[in-house]
């Protein structure tokens, strides 16, 4: 059974290639890996289950199916493959040998990817390693050779070319593939009853391949910078991020375990057991369940507490940077109107009461305020006196909520720590990249989502900085993909260059981080730039910021909970171990309760979180325009940044906020929750139950813009819009001119206007009507054939610059039309009853 040890590897290559550590996930590499370990772990003699068993172990893993997520789900797959493939009555053995390599490979898999959740939070915490371990392994470099020395937190390692200050981290020591490798190993050989003196040869192996490991990878970095021409960029961190590298670095450790360590004979296995479970075994997984139950709970469930009434203190004594006093209308443009706060503070108004901070913090500032929010303190820093009353503040039940960005931009970082070392943490001084796409990094909230973010779609960052925790607390956001540089203080921005460094960290790292004190909370976000007026309404990002004020809104839980729940449960896990010890159990019935009690755990906390902490009521009345992306995949803007495509209204859409609307974008009838639903250029089929949704929606007053044009040679509109009675004719010849609009208009021309049939006109080309509306029921539906004039082509590449004046005619011409629909101002007629009746 020596290949057992190839079959952990491909194992543990899943996990390379399916959890996203590093790059995004390929799922057809990871199940390649996952079925070729398979194979490798089948045993000459099968171990044949029961049916009771198979039955027993399919049903406790069917929440776990639905449940969990990929890769993990991969895990229950294999338990109840293997399980069913064991109790099946077919006089082969080979079924029962697939089946119980993939009950082992099911195991070993929960078993690695505990042991990786693990691994994530402490590195995301930090990544260097202690001076201890970093001076050995520079040593072991110098030793094989390489021109090497240790530089507090680098090893400098030397070309010709440059000095490479390599960064010592864990991952380089101790990556994560090498983590589930050495996990799986150790349960591998608890499966097969192999412990003392073999279980400790494998871990010595490991432990003397782990140093070589990382010298060889530096070896191999030296080598890859020597044979660069001159000229060419230097590209070389990638090989500590390479999945590919990373799994052929178990070669050596897979071939030393095959000749030194044997994982013992099938035929002695403490995992065999009778038909039916002895009383002592079924007590024991019980208790499993209960174990992990209790542990989980300790690590999944935050307690939201008692809320408070919802005073909320933005200051902006310290800051000029992201201001909110000024609002974003149709007279103000250019870049200050971008990176500025009023939106996000006018929709927060809505459903707290918001107050602005204009004078230092003083010893009774705060007695009316429950949240205080203090973003990107540039102007300004903290005094001592303001420090204390801050944390008396929070000590006394206040919330905290610390929004900070990259590179200590600004030095708002350094203002920040003053407050943020007291409750112990800080701000890095650095910027966040996707290892992928060094702009891009996509949030996805977990299974078991913080409260925080249990009513976020997927977010898109913008560059972030990292947070560092040096206290107790909890992630909120933990991400994983990214690489850091530390900021470049020559540059304005304190941003810097993009490029290949050996200095950079990379893996996991802290993005919102929550603490307590006493009586109240503290939560710090390191990306200020997504809550700027050209950002803030996209997905996700104003459900970030209520998520964040609700949750500091809120009293901490009196009782440490993790710690009682974990205690618990280690104690309940001792007693069902004993209970093991003393009877027969299957290993893949104990991994099925393990994962049961892990699924009611998190499904117990996702109740409670959701039942404690709703979304927020508005107190207060306002618009809602909601952009469609199920039939109209238009671009718009991403993190602010617009693609000045014919195809794209990323403009269009946020100037919608200059009116003091609000945007979100929705799927599905998500869209028909608003005031107005807005189509742009839309391009995919519409089902019938949509259409039918649709008629009710504007039936009860709600409102609609479909925004077409001849360059969507794709267009559904007609789909979209036959109940009303409009359309747009697709075999006329588009239409080009001056558009004929409401009397007191702006004047402007168009091109590829395309002609409309039906509804009331309000524009024309050539005495062609291009603009139309509709009444119907309490609502009204606009069709618009002049799109074009709207898209980003038209409407500028970037918010940031200032209009030419017929840019500003054409961005009024958006404004009137919005209104006159909101105010149902626009042409009207005698209003319809029925669907097409006009």
């Amino acid at each position: 059974m020596k290949r057992c040890w190839i079959g952990l590897a491909l194992l543990s290559g899943v996990w390379a290639f399916g959890a996203g550590f590093f790059h995004g996930p390929d799922w057809v590499v990871a199940a390649g890996l996952a079925l070729l370990a398979v194979l490798a772990l089948m045993p000459r003699r099968p171990r044949p289950a029961s049916t009771g068993q198979a039955v027993l172990a399919a049903a406790v893993l069917i929440p776990a199916l639905a449940f969990l997520p990929w890769p993990c789900k991969m895990a229950p797959i294999l338990l109840a493959f293997g399980m069913v493939c064991r109790a099946l009555p077919i006089p082969r053995t080979w079924p029962k040998r697939v089946g119980t390599a993939a009950t082992d490979a099911g195991t070993l898999m929960l078993a690695q990817g505990l042991a990786l959740a693990l691994y994530k939070g402490l590195t995301a915490h930090g990544h260097d390693l202690p001076g201890i371990l970093a001076r050995p392994l520079t040593g072991l470099a110098a030793l094989v050779g390489l021109d090497a020395s240790y530089n507090g937190g680098e090893i400098a390692l030397f070309t010709m070319r440059k000095t490479h200050a390599l960064a010592a981290t864990w991952e380089l020591l101790l990556d994560p593939v090498s983590v589930a490798f050495i996990v799986g190993g150790c349960l591998l050989l608890a499966i097969h009853n192999r412990w003392g003196r073999t279980l400790g040869t494998f871990l010595g192996i490991m432990l003397l391949w782990l140093p070589l490991r990382a010298v060889l990878m530096m070896a191999v970095f030296i080598h890859r910078a020597l044979i660069t021409d001159y000229d060419a960029p230097l590209v070389l961190m990638n090989q500590f991020w390479s999945g590919w590298v990373l799994l052929a670095f178990l070669a050596p450790p897979v071939l030393a375990a095959m000749g030194l360590v044997s994982p013992g004979s099938i035929d002695r296995q403490w995992a065999d057991s009778p038909p039916v479970l002895a009383v002592r075994g079924r007590h024991a997984l019980a208790m499993t369940v209960l174990a992990v139950a209790l542990i989980s709970a300790g690590f999944l469930w935050h307690p939201v507490g008692k809320r408070k009434q919802g005073r909320v203190f933005v200051d902006e004594y310290h800051s000029a940077w992201e201001p909110t006093e000024r609002p974003f209308d149709t007279e103000w443009y250019g870049h200050d109107a971008g990176y500025n706060y009023a939106c996000i503070y006018d929709y927060c108004s809505k459903f707290y009461e918001m107050s602005r901070l204009t004078n230092a913090i003083g010893p009774r500032t705060l007695e009316a305020c429950d949240v205080l929010m203090l973003k990107v303190p540039d102007e300004k820093e903290f005094a001592d006196s303001e420090v204390r009353a801050i944390e008396s503040f929070v000590e006394k039940g206040g919330g905290l909520l610390l929004i900070g960005e990259h590179t200590d931009v600004f030095l708002t970082s350094t203002h920040l720590n003053q407050v943020a070392r007291r409750f112990g943490f800080e701000f890095r001084s650095d910027c966040l990249f996707g290892i992928d796409s060094p702009f891009d990094q996509l949030y996805v909230p977990p299974v078991v989502p913080h409260p925080v973010v249990q009513w976020m779609p997927p977010m898109d960052f913008a560059v972030s900085c990292s947070i560092a925790p040096t206290g107790s607390g909890r992630t909120v956001i933990g991400s994983t993909g990214l690489w850091h540089l530390p900021a470049d203080y020559h540059a304005s921005n304190y941003y810097p260059q993009v490029e290949d460094r050996a200095d950079c960290r990379y893996g996991a790292f802290v993005q919102l981080w929550s603490t307590r004190r006493d009586k109240g909370r503290v939560l710090a976000f390191a990306d200020s730039t997504i809550f700027s007026n050209f950002s803030a309404f996209e997905p996700g990002k104003a459900e970030l910021m209520l998520g964040m004020i609700e949750w500091a809104n809120h009293r901490p839980f009196p009782v440490n909970t993790r710690a009682w729940l974990v205690t618990l449960g280690i104690l309940v896990a001792l007693g069902a171990a004993f209970l093991l010890i003393h009877a027969d159990a299957m290993v893949g019935l104990i991994a099925a309760c393990a994962l049961l009690g892990f699924v009611l755990a998190g499904t117990a906390a996702r109740y409670d979180h959701r039942r404690a902490m709703p979304v927020p009521d508005a107190l207060r009345p306002m618009t809602m325009v909601t952009i469609d992306r199920t039939f109209c995949d238009a671009p718009l803007s991403k993190s602010g940044f617009i693609k000045a495509t014919p195809q794209g209204f990323g403009i269009f859409e946020q100037w919608i906020l200059k009116l003091g609307y609000f945007t979100r974008r929705r799927d599905g009838e998500g869209v028909l929750n608003g005031d107005m639903a807005v189509f742009m250029h839309p391009n995919q089929s519409v089902p019938a139950d949509f259409v039918t949704a649709l008629t009710n929606y504007v039936h009860d007053g709600g409102h609609v813009l479909v925004i077409d044009s001849g360059l969507n040679t794709k267009s559904t509109a007609g789909s979209l819009l036959y109940p009303f009675g409009l359309s747009m004719d697709r075999y006329a010849e588009d239409l080009a001119g001056v558009l004929d609009l409401p009397e007191d208009w702006p004047v402007i021309g168009v091109s590829e206007a395309r002609p409309i049939k039906g509804g009331t006109p309000f524009a024309k080309v050539d005495g062609k009507t291009v603009g139309s509306v509709v009444r119907y029921g309490k609502g009204s539906v606009v069709l618009v054939g002049f799109g074009s004039r709207f898209n980003d082509d038209n409407m500028g590449i970037s918010t940031d610059i200032e209009p030419t004046p017929e840019m500003r005619q054409v961005f009024e011409v958006q404004f009137r039309l919005l209104r006159a629909i909101m105010e149902g101002t626009l042409p009207d007629q005698e209003k319809s009853t029925q669907p097409g009746g006009v």
